[in-house]
C-alpha cells in the first residue's frame, strides 16, 4: 500500500486508520503514529478530525488589490476583502443586484429629453407608458412627464394635456423616420 498517496486524502489520523483498516482505538491509533513516523509522512493538511466543506482560496480584492482569503461555494464566500471595498464594489453599476441594464426610465431619456412634454419641468421627471403595458418600452411608447402631469394623464384631468401628448408623439415618430432615412441615405453613400 502506498502510504504517501493515502495520507493526502485523509483529514485526520483517525480517517488514515480507517483506510488502513486499523481500529480507531489505542492500539490501531499508535500503529498509524508509527506509520507516519516511519515513512516520515506529511500530516500539515490534517484539521483536527473535520473535513473541510468549503476549500480555502486565495484572492485579490478588485477594489485594493490586498490578498485575502475566502472559502469556495460557501454562503459566505468573499469578493472583496472587506465591507469598505464591498461598499464601493456593490454600490452602483452591475454588480448592484439592483442593477438593470436597460430600464424603461434610462430608454426613455436616451430618446427623448428629461423634461415634462407639457410644462418643461426638468427636476422631476417620471416616465409613462402610452399604451399602459409596462412591458412595452419603445421609444414610441414612453412619455417623459412630471408627476403633477401624470397625475393628469391618469384622472379626469386628461383631456386637458391629451392633446399635447398625443402631437408630441407623432412629432417623435415624424423626426425618428426623417433620422433613419438619413442614414440610409448616408450609408448608401
Amino acid at each position: 500500500m502506498n502510504f504517501s498517496e493515502e495520507i493526502k486524502t485523509c483529514y485526520s489520523l483517525t480517517q488514515f486508520c480507517r483506510r488502513l483498516g486499523l481500529s480507531t482505538g489505542g492500539g490501531g491509533f499508535k500503529k498509524a503514529k508509527k506509520i507516519v513516523e516511519d515513512n516520515n509522512l506529511d500530516t500539515s493538511h490534517f484539521n483536527g478530525g473535520r473535513k473541510i466543506k468549503y476549500p480555502p482560496i486565495e484572492r485579490i480584492c478588485p477594489v485594493c488589490e490586498n490578498k485575502f482569503e475566502t472559502k469556495i461555494g460557501s454562503k459566505s464566500e468573499k469578493i472583496t476583502c472587506s465591507y469598505s471595498c464591498s461598499n464601493s464594489f456593490f454600490r452602483t453599476g452591475e454588480n448592484n443586484g439592483n442593477w438593470k441594464q436597460h430600464s424603461y426610465r434610462s430608454t426613455c431619456f436616451l430618446y427623448h429629453k428629461k423634461e415634462c412634454i407639457i410644462c418643461k419641468e426638468n427636476k422631476i421627471v417620471e416616465v409613462h407608458h402610452l399604451d399602459e403595458n409596462n412591458k412595452n418600452n419603445n421609444p414610441e411608447n414612453l412619455i417623459p412627464l412630471c408627476p403633477t402631469h401624470h397625475q393628469y394623464w391618469h384622472s379626469r384631468y386628461r383631456k386637458e394635456i391629451e392633446n399635447k401628448v398625443y402631437k408630441y408623439i407623432k412629432e417623435f415618430k415624424i423626426m425618428t423616420t426623417v433620422q433613419q432615412l438619413q442614414q440610409q441615405i448616408n450609408q448608401t453613400d
